[in-house]
């Protein structure tokens, strides 16, 4: 009896293991790794990065929920580790901390420069000669418009740039006309890296149907990969028109 109680508790686990999460999602959990990259999670709007592995230490900085950080060192007092963060370095509570990895690290290798947006984490990677120059999340396409995976060139850089619906009023498709600071189009059709004003949160979980930490219901892009304001600005001095774009699905 017990013998064929440890084989059903072993299906179980094996189960859950197995399991693969849909929309094209990344696992939604995953303990944080050194020298690794993680994004943070949780119920909660913004993580404080601290100067001290304490809740005694004073705020160096905040960070977004979904935005991508990258794992120092630790933990320190079983509980904090050390991060960087946009130049930042600091302090974050492991609780919001969730590993995600990078995409893109053997695809580098192949050009000099290179931008890797993946869907299941929803992140961009940005390489040059092999060497990731900055990541952050970012807003694919949401189901029914999803953003085309494949390997494609930049076609023009625009700044500012008006984008007007190409859906009539009514359908699932519309979105009011907005100007965006920073466009680069990747690819025909009309698919954009791109800021917008109405979208303050990016990163996984951002591109289908979510409730944001600011209570409001928001979906994905109906194509374009939307940018924290931030890193399309840096995206844009640093790409230039024929730079590689690899949408990967992974």
């Amino acid at each position: 009896m017990v013998r064929r109680l440890h084989v059903l508790l072993l299906v179980m686990i094996l189960a859950v293991v197995s399991v693969v999460p849909a929309s094209g999602q990344a696992s939604a959990a995953g303990a944080p790794v050194v020298g690794s990259y993680s994004r943070v999670a949780g119920s909660i709007a913004y993580l404080n990065m601290r100067t001290g592995p304490g809740y005694g230490y004073s705020v160096r900085t905040t960070m977004r929920k979904g935005e991508i950080v990258k794992i120092l060192a630790g933990r320190y007092n079983g509980e904090w580790y050390k991060v960087s963060y946009r130049g930042f370095v600091g302090y974050a509570l492991d609780d919001y901390v969730v590993h995600t990895g990078l995409a893109g690290a053997s695809i580098a290798r192949s050009y000099y420069k290179v931008v890797v947006v993946s869907l299941a984490r929803q992140q961009a990677e940005v390489y040059q000669n092999g060497q990731l120059v900055f990541v952050s999340a970012v807003t694919t396409g949401r189901p029914g418009y999803t953003t085309p995976t494949g390997t494609f060139k930049v076609m023009a850089k625009l700044s500012p740039h008006r984008f007007v619906s190409p859906y009539p009023k009514g359908s699932s498709g519309y979105y009011e006309p907005f100007t965006a600071e920073y466009a680069i189009r990747f690819r025909t059709g009309g698919y954009y890296f791109h800021d917008i004003y109405r979208r303050p949160y990016y990163g996984y979980g951002t591109n289908v149907v979510h409730t944001d930490p600011d209570g409001v219901v928001r979906k994905g892009s109906i194509g374009c990969v939307n940018m924290p304001l931030w890193s399309v600005s840096k995206l844009y001095s640093w790409i230039s028109v024929g730079t590689v774009v690899r949408v990967v699905s992974w």
